[in-house]
Order: C-alpha cells, then structure tokens, then sequence
C-alpha cells in the first residue's frame, strides 16, 4: 500500500490520466460516430429495461435450480473472493472421488479437457481456408470484389485568432481650487421688464402687480391726458389661476390698456378732451372694477404691455392694481448650480476626499422674521427651497465661492527595495491624472472596461479615481486544414453486398490547428502536475493538481509617474515561446526515458517485463519469444549500447543551446551545468527541484539575464510580474488603493494570479466560470489549482485555444501536416534523431516491421494455447 501512496507513484498516475484525458477530449473530436454507437446503445438498454422491468422479484440459486439442496454456503461466500477460492478448491477434492451424479459430471468435464487435441493445421478444411488466404487466391477475388479504399479530403483554410495585450490606466478626479457658483433659481407669475415696477405679496399663492404709478397729486394739467406703459414677462403662464384688475384711483378720469386694448374705464364714452365733458370733476376717485383680465394675461404672449391713461385738470394722479392667484408650487423654478462640471467638488468635500475648504456666499437675498425672502413678489421659504451642495451653503444664496485642496493622491509611498538592492521611498507628486489617453489615441487599442479603483469610493457612493482596461493586441490569420469529407474509390464490379455499403469512417477534426493546441494541452498539464503530501502518512489524501497560479501585485503612484506595473523592457513573446516549447520538448522526452533502461531495450522492454512480473504469466514464453526476437532485431541496427543517462544529457544540451543562441547566458548556467558522466548536460540542482520545470525556465531567464540589462527601480517580483504579464501569463484580478486612510489613495497595487504557461491561464480562465469559481478579491486573489476530478466537469468543446495558436504561429512554432510527420515525430526529425555517432534514427513503424521480422505469430499463438490448456486444468 505504501507505494500506492507514495510521490511518485501519484505523480505518475495523475500525469497518465490527466493527459489521457487531454488526449480523449482530442480525439472525441474524430470519434464522433463512436458516440453515437454509444447513444443507441443506451437506446436498446432502456427498451430492454422497460421490456423486462427491474420490479420483479430477484431470483435465488434455489430458484433457478430447484432440488440441488441447500445453497447458503454460497450465499455466505458471494464478495468474498478468497472464501470463494477456498470452498472451489474443497469442491475440487472432494468431487474428484465422490460417487455422485455431480463428482460423475465433473470427471466427465475433466476427462473432456484433457483429451488430446490433433493437429489440424493440414486438415483438408484448414486447408482450404488457408488456400483462400492466400495471395493467388485473393488476387482472383479482387478482381471481382475489390476492397474499396477511402481518402480523407481536405482543405486549406484560415482559423482567424487574437492576441491580447492588456493595459491599464488611471484616470483620477481632482476638483480641487477656488470655484464660484452660481444658483441658478426663480420665483415669480409676472418678471418686470421696463416702466414702474411693483410687486407686493397678498400671501401664499397671491401676488398685487401695480400699473401706472402709485401717488397723489403727481401730475400737473388743464385738461391734459397724461399715459403711462408699464412691460412684463409672464415667466410662469400655467401656474396663473386668475387675474382681476381689483382696485383703481385716479383723479380725474381713468383709462387701463392691454396692448392697445382697452380693458377697463371708469367713464365709458367720456374722456375729455377726446370726447365732450367737463374736465374737472373735483374728486379723487378710488374703485373696485373687479374686471377679469385672466385670458388676457395667459394668451397674450410672453410679454404683455400695459397702458394707463390719466385725463388731468389741475392736479391729479392715476394708477391701478391687478390680484393675481397662481399655484405656489408652479411658480417657482431651481435650475441648481452651476458650473456643472465643478460640482463633483462638493462630493469630494462631504466624503473627506478634500482639505483646507472654505465657503462664502456671495450675494443673498434679504429675510424676513420667518427667514423667508419674496422674489417678484413670490414669497419663498426654507420649505420651498431644494439643499444646497453644501450645509455650509445656504439654499438662498444665489452666488458663493468655495475653495478647497483635492489632492487626495499626493504624499509619501511605502519603501521598498529595488531589484539592485537599493531602498525606495518614493513621493507621490501627482501630475498625471490621466494615463488613458495614449491608448484613446491609439487606433490600435480597443476599451474593455472601467472601474473604480477599490478604496477610491467615498460614503456617498461617488467615485474619485477610476480603472480602465484597454487591449492593444493584434489579430492573427493562422492556416490550418479543414476535413470537408471522404471519397470512396471502389474499383471492383461489386462494390457492395446487401442494398446499403457501412460506412466506417469516423467523423475528425474539422481543424487540425486545434487538435494540435489540445495534445499540447495535455503536455503542459503533464508538467503542470503537482501532488501534495510525500507519501509517509497513510492517512493523508495526496490530492492531484494541476495549472497552480500564484498570486502577484505591483505597485503605482495613483495620478504619479512611478509605475511599478509597467512591461520591463526587451520582454519578447517570441523569445518565451521558443524557450518554452524547447523546455517542453526537452522534459517530456527525459520524462519518457526516467525508467532507468537502456535506450536499446526501450518500450519493447518494458513491455516484456511487464508480462513477467504481471498476472499474464501463463503466455510468458510466447511472449517473450516475440519480444525477445525483436529487441534481438533492434540490437543489431545500433552499434553499442546507449544508456538513458546519456540520451538525457543530449537532449538537455539541445535546450541549452537555444537558451545560448538567445542569449540567455545567465539563465542557462543557473538551469545546466555539464553532465558528471557521459558527457552533454545535466540539471543543476535547484532546476531539478522545480516541480514545473517548463514553467520555471523563462522565469529564470527573465530575473537573470534581462533585469542585469535594464535599470529596473522596483522589486525583483514586480519585474517578474511584468514579463509574465507580457507574454499574457496572468490574469488580472482587479487593483486597490494600498493606504487604509479615509480619503486618501497615493499608492494603488494591481493583483494577478499568474500561471507557469499560457495555455495554463487559459484553461483556469475559461474553466472557472463553468466550476463556478472566480480569482477572488484584489487584496486576497484565489489562484488555486484546478483538481483531476474539476477538469473532467469541464465541457471542452468551450475552451478557446485559438490565442495559444496564434502565439505558435506567430512564432513559427505551429506543426502543420506537413511537419507533424511520422519520421519528424519518432524519426530523424525527433529529438533523438542524431543522437546515435554515425547513424540516422528510423521511424516507429520501420523500427518495428524490422523487429517483427521472421517472427510466425500464428504458431506462437498455436503453442500458446496448447500451454493455456494444460496450464488451467492441470
């Protein structure tokens, strides 16, 4: 049991079925027909179950063999195999010598089984059989029954992908400095315009608007006509209820005027000197002409004229009031304060974003005792009136200047050592509120989305300083081929026996591009494989995993210029993809030889001895006959005998080449150093450690070899960061203001969970949404591998690899047909292909017809089974 629970063991069987996996969800693709064998299959499953339904009793052995005795002894053994085999062997004894009808049976099978069979192999039958097997026979048969071949049918065509490359900026609200406002409000039915002006409030909802003015004795005359216009705009039409000229005086005739229209005369027809009369009646008249002039006002336009006209002897005066109710409720209108664009200072002020604030009004009505004001005789109260921005402002005023400092960004920065080992305690200065706005005049960068920064949102909900995402990728057209069908050439007169020919095809791929993503899924999640526990505790679960992520962040002066996220320089996704796959090449063949053999046993090998140490024993001989023959065979092909060391030290010396050839010299002396014995490289010992090793290679290569080259003033993780983020390893989680303060955020960080591959971010990515799972929260990411039992509960057919596609293409790292040949696979193209002084490594396919040559499987089989016979009943 102890080895069932130990690392590598786990390690081995969580890596077999996690690429098996892989691999069937690629070649579900070309086994369509095969589901669907499966989907009828069930089909007849459930009409048997409804023609022979479950609900009928269960059957005993007493049952279905009546009057054989007792059958609880069997009943008491059912599950337990080792019972089992003990009463069988006691059976066996026993009915060797039993005289009874059930020992007389089974000496009868016995003697049966141990009849010698006859060689039949010349029987006129057999032979007969053979005779139609063999070439001259079948040649004949051809020509009438031709066995028709199929032919895949493809086509060119282009997969259209997309590679990301994410940005973030900030843009930030500063509101601060000395801003005059303006409240812009009204009250009022009538607005004067020119002539006397004169309003007076009657009390809610009533309003005495004065033409002509008010006086006595004011003007001087023999019989003279003295007149007056007094211009208003109705400002407020639908809040007018009535309008009634309720009172006049004059002295001593009397004529009221609405834009030339007479409304109203105290001497109908006498007017003197326009007309006959006296002109002096001696009396200083004051009346009530209660004339509805309501129509009048409300359809005359937005302004109205009004005329007074004063016939005078002597002295005299003239002048009228008109009472006007309205709706209080309509003849008030707040249009607010202005500038608007300003107004956000108010928010920021209220949710502590702001300091050093002062307010004063500037210009304000004057109050009555109630604290009440009349506006165009309008009486306003504190009820009527909408709150200011600001307590500290009251609703009345209609002009006031605030100042205030909004800098909410500005101040010290946490230290921090950089990736020189130098301490940083930068100051935020500010003076960079928007850094968007060299991805808005980018026509190459696409919007996403935007958000508030966490911690940059006041109480009022507003919020100060917001995120954007912008993609300034590119599109890729990668080629592929497409499998539009299959064509059937049948050469022979009958091509088909009953009325319908069986199609065998499967149904493929329809893009070979993605099959091909796939297997290398399946590779990277072999790398990827990490199993807890190290075996020693019987009763601890090692729980396999793969694609872990790890948490990162980087730092920013929010509205600053130190960018601690920024892309180190020189970051190539050609560079990381080359080295990648090289890794990946390089570990899965090492991976493939760890079984501790010789190079000229291999697989073949490992085969036989499988047969020898597995319960198969009983065919061992035949067997090993096969392999012992063609293990013989290859031996004869090599010259000498290549151990795995070796082998390994040659295919590690080709990744450390590339990583030369690139340049990453510092990288490749902390991964490789020469190999003890058998020349080429080994692994240092720290790159062996590594449980991703594929992973941990351009890693190295980025804090080794690039950051010696650069001046990066920020931490050795951040620099990390960057180069992950460029060659889209990581996800981004979302960012937060660093500072815990109220109304401050001079320091913002960015979370990522970040993936030892693409193709690992990829699938964590698209994966979770379908397990329900997201990456957290900014300050608490989840980057949680995903386990066995989680990636088979993914529907894959919804997992999008076309950007890993592009990257390979880009690259010129995508096989293609003509590159994902047999002989470039297993042949002279594999990484092996050289590896042998003075010779050329053959394909899979020759390597084996050479081993298998001579070997008569067909009396191997024969000798077998006489063995088998003997080996069972003996």
């Amino acid at each position: 049991m102890q080895l069932f629970r130990s690392p590598p063991f786990a390690r081995w069987l969580c890596a077999s079925l996690v690429g098996l996996h892989l691999n069937l969800i690629t070649h579900s693709a070309w086994a369509d027909a095969v589901t669907d064998s499966a989907a009828q299959a069930q089909q007849l499953g459930r009409q048997v179950l409804q023609a022979f339904p479950d609900s009928q009793p269960h059957k005993t052995l007493q049952d279905i063999f009546p009057g054989t005795g007792s059958t609880a002894t069997l009943e008491e053994v059912f599950g337990d195999d080792t019972a089992t085999i003990q009463l069988g062997l006691e059976a066996n004894a026993r009915l060797k010598d039993e005289q009874s009808e059930e020992g007389e049976a089974y000496r009868t099978m016995i003697q049966s089984a141990n009849r010698v069979s006859p060689d039949l192999s010349n029987d006129p039958v057999f032979r007969q059989a053979d005779e139609v097997r063999s070439t001259s026979y079948m040649s004949a048969f051809k020509k009438f029954f031709s066995d028709c071949s199929s032919q895949e049918i493809f086509e060119n065509a282009t997969r259209d992908t997309h590679i990301a490359k994410y940005r973030t900026c900030e843009r930030l609200v500063d509101q601060g400095g000395t801003v005059e406002f303006i409240h812009d409000y009204s009250a009022g039915v009538v607005e004067y315009d020119s002539g006397q002006p004169n309003y007076q409030s009657c009390g809610t909802g009533c309003l005495y608007v004065w033409v002509g003015t008010v006086g006595d004795n004011y003007w001087n005359g023999n019989c003279s006509i003295f007149e007056e216009y007094t211009r208003f705009r109705v400002v407020a039409k639908e809040a007018i209820q009535s309008a009634v000229i309720e009172y006049a005086a004059f002295d001593d005739y009397f004529e009221v005027y609405f834009n030339d229209q007479m409304l109203w005369t105290h001497t109908p027809g006498v007017f003197p000197p326009e007309t006959k009369g006296k002109c002096e009646r001696n009396t200083s008249w004051k009346v009530n002409p209660n004339t509805d002039v309501t129509n009048v006002i409300k359809n005359g336009g937005e302004y109205i004229t009004f005329k007074t006209r004063t016939s005078v002897t002597r002295k005299g005066e003239g002048y009228a009031r008109i009472k006007i109710t309205y709706d209080p409720t309509k003849a008030f209108v707040d249009n607010g304060w202005g500038p608007q664009d300003r107004l956000p200072i108010f928010g920021m002020i209220n949710d502590g974003f702001c300091s050093n604030t002062s307010m004063a009004c500037t210009s304000m009505p004057e109050k009555d005792a109630n604290g009440c004001i009349t506006e165009n005789g309008v009486l306003l109260c504190p009820g009527n009136m909408p709150a200011s921005p600001h307590p500290d402002i009251d609703p009345f005023c209609k002009r006031a200047t605030v100042s205030a400092e909004c800098s909410f960004y500005k101040g010290q920065m946490a230290c921090y050592t950089d990736a020189q080992g130098v301490e940083r305690c930068p100051q935020n200065e500010g003076g960079n509120l928007n850094t968007c706005k060299a991805y808005e005049q980018n026509s190459s960068c696409g919007f996403i989305s935007q958000n508030c920064i966490e911690g940059a949102q006041g109480p009022s909900g507003q919020c100060y300083a917001f995120e954007e995402v912008w993609d300034c990728g590119y599109d890729v057209s990668v080629p592929t081929l497409v499998n539009t069908g299959v064509k059937y050439d049948c050469p022979g007169p009958v091509n088909c026996m009953g009325g319908e020919c069986f199609d065998t095809s499967n149904v493929k791929s329809t893009d070979f591009a993605y099959a091909v993503a796939m297997l290398q899924a399946a590779q990277f999640a072999e790398h990827d494989l990490e199993c807890g526990g190290d075996g020693t505790d019987v009763s601890e679960s090692n729980t396999c995993k793969v694609f872990k992520g790890e948490g990162m962040e980087c730092k920013k002066a929010l509205g600053g210029y130190v960018d601690c996220c920024e892309a180190p320089d020189g970051v190539s996704i050609f560079d990381y993809v080359k080295l990648t796959m090289a890794s990946l090449k390089m570990a899965s063949a090492v991976h493939a030889l760890a079984i501790d053999k010789s190079i000229t046993q291999g697989y073949w090998y490992a085969a036989q001895n499988a047969i020898f140490d597995g319960a198969a024993k009983l065919i061992k001989g035949e067997w090993s006959n096969v392999l012992s023959t063609a293990t013989g065979s290859f031996n004869t092909t090599q010259a000498g005998n290549y151990g795995v060391g070796a082998i390994q030290g040659f295919l590690i010396e080709q990744t450390y080449n590339v990583m030369m050839e690139m340049g990453a010299t510092q990288a490749a002396s902390a991964i490789f150093e020469p190999a003890a014995t058998g020349g080429g490289m080994q692994l240092t010992s720290q790159a062996a450690a590594v449980v991703n090793f594929v992973g941990f290679v351009y890693t190295a290569y980025v804090v080794t070899d690039m950051m010696i080259k650069i001046i990066w003033e920020c931490e050795k993780k951040e620099f990390e960061l960057g180069a992950k983020k460029e060659t889209r390893q990581c996800s981004y989680v979302g960012s937060y203001c660093a500072s815990k303060v109220l109304g401050t955020c001079v320091e913002k960080r960015e979370a990522y969970c970040c993936f030892s591959s693409v193709v690992g971010r990829i699938i964590q990515e698209q994966g979770r949404p379908q397990l329900g799972l997201d990456f957290g929260d900014p300050e608490n990411p989840v980057c949680e591998a995903l386990t066995v039992e989680q990636l088979g509960q993914i529907d894959w057919s919804r997992i999008d690899l076309s950007e890993w596609i592009g990257m390979l293409y880009t690259t010129g790292h995508l096989d293609t047909p003509d590159t994902a040949t047999l002989e470039n696979l297993t042949g002279s193209g594999s990484s092996l292909g050289n590896v042998f002084d003075n010779t050329t490594r053959q394909n899979s396919l020759n390597r084996n017809i050479e081993r298998l040559d001579g070997v008569d499987v067909d009396q191997i089989k024969s000798q077998a089974e006489k063995e088998i016979k003997g080996d069972i009943f003996q």
